[in-house]
């Protein structure tokens, strides 16, 4: 077994500052853990304009029971100009919906170019994926637990 040591640190002046930050307070926060994961799978995707699983549980063969094992995975949209991909999250063997208008009840949030998401995976369901324009690029790095 390997271990990953991932950290994640937020600042941020006061409101009143000379550069502002969105708080009356100065913010300064950082959190990190140590994590043991004993595989990666890693890519940058070419994201398509019709939503398609990135991962499903079924595909992942860990059999295990949600919250037992599971995965950590951290995803960063390196389009080349301003696409967003959309994540979305729907139940084991789905027919991936569309998940880019307002209002998608699958989607869980969308990463516009350079941003990240870190966040643990139960393999309890399907991690999808989609973008405005094919041309959209996702880093991802899927660390097993199991």
């Amino acid at each position: 077994m390997a271990t990953i040591t991932p950290t994640l640190t937020i600042t941020s002046n006061a409101s009143t500052h000379g550069t502002p930050g969105p708080l009356s307070m100065a913010l300064s926060l950082s959190v990190t853990d140590t994590l043991t994961v004993v595989t990666v799978k890693s890519a940058n995707q070419a994201i398509s304009t019709s939503a398609a699983a990135l991962f499903t549980d079924a595909l992942q063969a860990e059999g295990d029971t949600a919250g037992t094992h599971g995965a950590f995975l951290y995803m960063k949209n390196t389009s080349p100009a301003d696409h967003d991909i959309h994540i979305g999250f729907e139940a084991s063997g789905s027919t991936a919906a569309e998940i880019q208008g307002a209002g998608a009840a699958t989607r869980l949030g969308t990463l516009k170019q350079g941003e990240f998401a870190f966040f643990p995976y139960d393999y309890a369901g399907d991690i999808m994926i989609d973008s405005e324009n094919n041309a959209a690029t996702l880093e991802y790095f899927l660390f097993s637990r199991t």
